[in-house]
């Protein structure tokens, strides 16, 4: 018989645990099930939570119970058709990829029925269109409102990332261009017709007017809406201005207002399409407080003031897919827990507030956006303190309690020797069960990078050059060598600074010898890699880089098929945009680990970008994509679309990809 490939190659999506069903079928010869359809969800909690090779059949298994897991497959292009396997002769690669296959989603069960699948995905197959090569170049940019900026809430050099969140509607399928869509907030303050958040469909389109969506020479409002009200339909007038969530069935979307001292409002939305129109046009959700009470037709909206009636600047929610739950941090340092979400048993919406919830973290400072771990069980949050920490849920199976049983508040946690504000998530490999956090400060000299396990026992601090110029570091990205790899080959990129402080592209490689930890699997090594010839990335030295993104595109040439990209509010030392001395967004090749970290393509950008997400990995023109915001508004020089004077949602073609 022929044999699997190492990536898991064939399965059944699911939806929220609830819904998951174990089943183990082995194809024989060339037998062939009809595709389905198989959706996929982008946000920011995906750039937090990733999936090194797991190493060891119970890690592989517990990783398997996330959506994510299977979601990063499936954007990366590791879904394969399969081959034969003979279970007596398995190698643990071979036995992986049949485990790929053990979870299958019933079409007739649960709120994602309508959208069952299998991910058959075909690399070249015959949704796809011919390779072709494309620049990196702004396909389209268009208005987020007058003074809306980007959502980024600016406080001096400090400011929070902030994602846009898309769904594709099929991947095993050509890009469809009235169902996929990608959400944005506005940052604008709440008034009837005014979208505090903003949806766009037709994304595969350029101003030229030639890209996959015929005839479409931008995106077009897919829905928008003022979600400027509280539970009883009251006026509410605060911003949002954190990251959005979807479910993932992509039919609604969860999002936080941060409404000063009235308290930060969860809003729950299930969006209707076609609603309202331009920024100025928005339509208002019907309010309720529990999905049942939806109007039969058109869009609904539940929402929910924190129970401490505190503010939330920079902390933007995490759903877990198996509880139906999220959580969200506040600017006092109490991290929040909402249940019965987006409605999977039917039940209300509602935060919990029984005892130990909501936690105190840390005396009072903000927090940043928390990571769920679903392997360990346990909920990392940092704050503007430096301090990361943890929290054990009820099926925590990782670490001790400071006090009490679960839930409660881990014993331990990180703290850098010199206090310095954190401003971005930390970044938890699930299968490796090591936490990374980024210090701007660590010392009072250096910037670096720390790791430590999903117990916080100890961690490995690597020095990332000088802290100079006091700004901040935002989170790094891994490469297609270490996310396919078990955690012990590849690097970690981050923008770290140099000599004088300026922000320098360089990267750390990881060991499986270090007693640090007492899994040694994917441990840091304690130095930056000094093979490497690192990147100066602009001539400005008190200015962020923003978060880094990675993305392998499997339908690339082989050369390039790793891309690294992220923004920097500053003058770029690229040439493209030395010129605009705007901001600059920036691609870099990591393929293979490369001998020499060199700016490719690079287009001008006001502030450069907050979070980028990538859509997928399609040959179809315009449909490998990246969707950002910038951090300024549009100028007379560098305008969003056709318009100044307001922020804009921007889509850029990947370079060099296919």
């Amino acid at each position: 018989m022929n044999r699997l490939r190492s990536t898991p190659s064939h399965l059944r999506f699911l939806v929220p645990a609830s819904v998951l069903v174990a089943s183990v079928f082995i194809l024989i010869g060339a037998a062939q099930i009809p595709r389905q359809r198989v959706s996929s969800v982008e946000d920011w909690t995906h750039h937090h939570l990733l999936y090194s090779r797991p190493s060891t059949w119970a890690t592989a298994w517990k990783v398997q119970q996330e959506p994510r897991y299977w979601q990063q497959k499936i954007r990366r292009g590791e879904m394969n058709e399969p081959r034969a396997v003979s279970n007596s002769r398995a190698t643990f690669d071979d036995r992986e990829a049949i485990e790929a296959r053990r979870f299958e989603n019933s079409a007739n069960d649960g709120p994602g029925a309508d959208w069952a699948r299998d991910p058959f995905r075909f690399r070249g197959g015959p949704w796809h269109g011919p390779e072709r090569a494309v620049s990196f170049e702004r396909d389209w940019g268009t208005s987020l409102g007058a003074g809306g900026s980007t959502g980024v809430p600016v406080n001096g050099t400090t400011w929070f990332p902030v994602y846009p969140a898309k769904f594709s509607f099929d991947t095993t399928a050509t890009p469809d261009c009235t169902k996929d869509f990608v959400v944005f907030p506005t940052n604008l303050a709440g008034k009837s017709t005014q979208a505090s958040i903003v949806a766009y469909n037709k994304l595969y389109s350029n101003t030229a007017g030639t890209g996959f969506c015929t005839g479409a020479t931008g995106p077009a409002v897919y829905w928008s809406y003022n979600t400027n009200l509280n539970a009883t339909g009251g006026k509410t007038t605060g911003t949002v201005a954190t990251s959005p969530i979807l479910s993932v069935d992509g039919t609604k979307v969860a999002f936080i207002e941060n409404n000063g001292g009235a308290g930060a409002i969860l809003h729950l939305l299930k969006w209707n399409a076609n609603d309202g129109g331009a920024i100025g046009t928005a339509v208002n959700p019907t309010t309720t407080t529990s999905w049942t009470s939806c109007p039969a037709t058109g869009a609904c909206m539940i929402s929910i003031t924190f129970a401490n009636a505190s503010a939330d600047t920079g902390s933007s929610p995490f759903y877990d897919y198996t509880h139906d739950a999220l959580y969200v941090g506040d600017d006092v340092s109490a991290l929040h827990k909402f249940v019965n979400v987006f409605g999977i048993t039917g039940a209300a919406p509602s935060e919990v507030t029984t005892s130990p919830w909501p936690f105190d973290i840390d005396a009072a400072n903000a927090l940043n956006s928390p990571v769920l771990d679903g392997a360990s069980g346990n909920i990392f949050v940092d704050d503007l303190n430096g301090t990361l920490s943890y929290v054990r849920e009820t099926f925590s199976t990782v670490g001790t309690c400071k006090t009490g049983s679960p839930p409660c508040i881990g014993s331990t946690t990180v703290v850098p020797s010199q206090i310095h504000s954190l401003i971005d998530a930390p970044i938890v490999d699930s299968s490796t069960q090591k936490v990374f956090v980024f210090y701007a400060n660590y010392d009072g000299t250096n910037m670096a990078v720390v790791q430590s396990d999903t117990a916080l026992s100890a961690n490995v601090p690597t020095l990332t050059g000088s802290k100079l110029n006091q700004r901040h570091l935002h989170a790094g990205a891994f490469d297609n060598t270490y996310l396919s790899g078990s955690g012990n080959t590849g690097r970690l990129y981050l923008c770290g600074g140099s000599g004088t402080g300026q922000p320098t592209l360089m990267r750390v490689g990881f060991n499986n010898t270090a007693t640090t930890f007492p899994n040694k699997t994917g441990t840091m090594n304690t130095t930056v890699d000094a093979t490497v010839t690192l990147e100066v990335v602009s001539t400005v030295g008190n200015v962020d880089c923003g978060p880094l993104t990675e993305f392998f595109n499997a339908n690339a040439p082989a050369a390039s098929q790793d891309q690294l990209f992220f923004g920097v509010a500053g003058d770029s030392t690229s040439a493209t945009c030395i010129a605009a001395g705007v901001g600059c967004v920036m691609s870099v090749n990591i393929t293979n680990i490369p001998g020499a970290l060199t700016i490719g393509p690079s287009i001008p950008e006001i502030m450069g970008a907050s979070g980028i997400i990538v859509d997928n990995n399609s040959t179809s023109a315009q449909a490998s994509s990246l969707y950002f915001s910038n951090q300024g508004n549009s100028t007379t020089a560098l305008k969003c679309g056709t318009t100044t004077g307001v922020g804009c949602a921007i889509k850029v073609t990947q370079s060099g990809l296919n």
